[in-house]
This record gives C-alpha cells, sequence and structure tokens, in this order.
C-alpha cells in the first residue's frame, strides 16, 4: 500500500507539533504562578489560625511582590481586601473569600 505524499506531510507535522508540545511543558505553572499559590496558601493558613503576626507577614509579601511586579493589581487588590477583613477580625468571611479566590486561580496541573 502506498502512502501519498500528502498524508506523509501530515503525519510528520502532527510528529513535531506532538514534539514542540511535549517541549513547552504544557500545564506547567511559572514560578510566578507557584509563589503566588504559595502566598494565597500561607494566607489561608494565618487566617484559619487566626495569627495577626502572620497575616501582617503576608500583607507584607503581598506588598513587595505588587511592587515586583509579580502580583497582578486586581489579585493584589482581592487580596488586600480579604487581609482588611481578616485584620478587622471577621475571620470566617476572609476564610471563605480566601477559599473562592484560590478556586478562582486554579493551579495548573
Amino acid at each position: 500500500m502506498k502512502v501519498s505524499i500528502r498524508l506523509r506531510q501530515l503525519i510528520a507535522l502532527s510528529f513535531v507539533l506532538a514534539a514542540l508540545a511535549g517541549m513547552t511543558g504544557c500545564g506547567q505553572p511559572t514560578e510566578e504562578t507557584r509563589q503566588n499559590r504559595r502566598l494565597t496558601d500561607a494566607m489561608l493558613t494565618a487566617v484559619t489560625t487566626k495569627s495577626f503576626k502572620e497575616l501582617d507577614k503576608c500583607k507584607a509579601l503581598i506588598d513587595k511582590r505588587r511592587a515586583d511586579g509579580l502580583l497582578s493589581e486586581a489579585n493584589y487588590k482581592k487580596l488586600s481586601d480579604l487581609f482588611a477583613q481578616a485584620k478587622s477580625g471577621k475571620w470566617p468571611e476572609a476564610e471563605d473569600g480566601l477559599y473562592r479566590f484560590r478556586e478562582s486561580e486554579p493551579f495548573p496541573k
């Protein structure tokens, strides 16, 4: 059975595309994404343990990551609002908000 030139080209192209997809690391989070996720998890821990000390550390990191351009303005605002909520003693509301925030920013597998 003879394979047409066009079919061979399509097969070759599919192998090249598959190789490129493998090399680009589809779905791999960037270091920036990892650090932002760790920050969110640290803030969630501070809120669930009701630790003002750890919460203040998280706020300092939020401010630093924003200043360094590693945290979007929208996410900075959301996390700052949740920080303020926790700082005012609204721990359950802040915890719920952080869980929702974390779900809205899924961590790629």
